[in-house]
């Protein structure tokens, strides 16, 4: 099956790790990235994190709204605060609100949208200087978690 390089145009759904919120997306993102700096890589838990850029109005909470909460980073390379809206039952994070663009657009997780991370490849690598370039001949790789 080859991959898609039209951008989706059928609304998607996606969800918090409990399910407790659930949101739609309507439309294609104006961009879709993998970042590597040192708050994306924290918050992926790994070298970086694939996100997808929407228009607020193309993000639309279908349940859940009450467990959404609100953390602000001020440490920014950009110098503008961001907002990290996640869910207070799970702690997932769901998007990113950078102020720097007044709060108009969100930076969705791509992995929290069903079959997202094939449905929204990432086309641009933002701080590519962080990465860590582990050669792949030194990962041991398993179909499952080794003794299950």
């Amino acid at each position: 099956m080859s991959e898609s390089t039209e951008p989706p145009t059928a609304p998607m759904k996606g969800a918090c790790l409990c399910s407790g919120v659930q949101f739609s997306l309507d439309g294609a993102p104006e961009n879709v990235f993998i970042c590597y700096c040192t708050h994306c890589s924290k918050n992926a838990g790994g070298e970086g994190q694939i996100s997808a850029k929407f228009r607020r109005q193309q993000v639309h909470v279908e349940c859940g709204e009450q467990l959404l909460s609100v953390w602000t980073l001020t440490d920014t390379l950009s110098g503008s605060e961001k907002e990290k809206v996640f869910c207070s039952r799970c702690g997932c994070t769901l998007w990113t609100v950078p102020m720097k663009h007044g709060g108009t657009h969100l930076i969705v997780r791509t992995s929290l949208v069903e079959d997202g991370l094939t449905r929204l490849p990432y086309r641009m690598e933002f701080f590519s200087s962080q990465k860590t370039n582990v050669a792949a001949s030194a990962v041991k790789s398993f179909d499952t978690m080794p003794g299950y």
